[in-house]
């Protein structure tokens, strides 16, 4: 492109993005219901609520559903489980996960957590998107990872927060317990 032609680009897109046109100089142009980017992310921010601290347990009380096979030399599990969230988030879960266990003993695990909770004094479903790492230490799993609040419905739509977790899994029964920190907000 000529340099005639950029700059003529340009300035047709600085005129577009102002919204000026050679009749109206006095600011943007607007359809009915239209809002400005800068317009939006300042309602957003003011609707949003503060980032607010949060800490609690999970804990499964009960292995709905599993299914173990080989890949390699590595074993995966994949399990469905229900239980219980207190702390800030409080109320009955379902989780659905994948393990990856590695000969070495390390395993890797990725997870859905779906909470019919309460947060707040506000209830509907929550649901968490979650990674970790780990090691098998005798009868026991130990891990960490990272949470992330996806969305919810009800009073909690617009939850959204990160938590950092730790926890044990008993390789006796399947069940793990653990325990998260982080933050949640309520997005508008």
């Amino acid at each position: 492109m000529s340099r005639t032609y950029q700059v003529m680009a340009l300035t047709l897109v600085s005129a577009l993005l102002a919204g000026c046109s050679a009749g109206d100089v006095t600011g943007p142009a607007h359809m009915p219901g239209d809002q400005t980017p800068e317009v939006s992310a300042q309602a957003a921010a003011m609707a949003a609520s503060p980032h607010m601290p949060a800490a609690g347990t999970f804990n499964q009380t009960a292995v709905l559903g599993l299914e173990v096979r080989q890949a390699g030399p590595n074993t995966i599990l994949e399990q469905t489980s229900q239980g219980v969230a207190g702390g800030t988030l409080t109320g009955d879960l379902q989780d659905e996960l994948r393990v990856v266990i590695h000969p070495n003993g390390s395993f890797n695990a990725h997870f859905t957590v779906t909470c019919v909770c309460t947060v707040e004094g506000k209830e509907g479903v929550v649901e968490l998107v979650a990674n970790n790492t780990g090691e098998i230490v005798g009868p026991v799993g130990a891990y960490e990872g990272r949470a992330v609040i996806t969305g919810g419905t009800g009073e909690l739509s617009g939850l959204r927060g990160v938590l950092q977790f730790e926890g044990a899994v008993d390789l006796t029964t399947g069940l793990s317990t653990l325990t998260y920190a982080g933050t949640i907000h309520f997005a508008p």
